[in-house]
């Protein structure tokens, strides 16, 4: 049986724009989904942005950008994962959110809210249950690097 892997990005990668390709490509897979995926999916997007702007909250920065892009992310309503003209401007809009938020996250000593922040990552990614565990990883390995060239 062959083994599910994800690519590991070079060092030159621009991590908001590989961050936003991989949101807007699941976004475009999961557009035909029931009803009841769209909501769960709904709630990961918004445990995420939420989780993103609460870590640069805590480390006592509330950018202006930031600001925006949460009210802008709220203005999408309810259908948001279903609304195809929109996945572009969403995609990049929360991977700048999530990149924004790294380095208070690191500041912060990676406080308890950093997993539940990496499973809605890895949810937005990887939407469908997760029944091979090391496609999981690897995913976490992939963020994970992402994450370290967002600083």
């Amino acid at each position: 049986m062959a083994k599910g892997s994800v690519a590991t990005p070079s060092h030159s990668i621009n991590p908001v724009s590989h961050l936003s390709y991989l949101i807007e490509a699941v976004l475009q897979d999961s557009c035909d989904q029931p009803p009841d995926f769209h909501e769960n999916y709904r709630r990961q997007f918004a445990t995420l942005v939420g989780l993103s702007f609460t870590a640069m909250l805590a480390k006592g920065s509330w950018p202006r950008c930031s600001q925006w892009q949460l009210i802008t992310f709220l203005g999408y309503g309810d259908n948001f994962t279903q609304s195809k003209d929109k996945f572009g401007e969403l995609s990049i809009l929360v991977a700048e959110l999530v990149c924004n938020a790294i380095s208070p996250f690191k500041l912060l000593g990676m406080p308890r809210y950093f997993d539940d922040f990496m499973l809605a990552m890895t949810s937005i990614i990887y939407p469908t249950s997760m029944e091979l565990m090391e496609k999981k990883r690897n995913i976490r390995e992939l963020l994970q690097t992402l994450f370290e060239k967002c600083d």
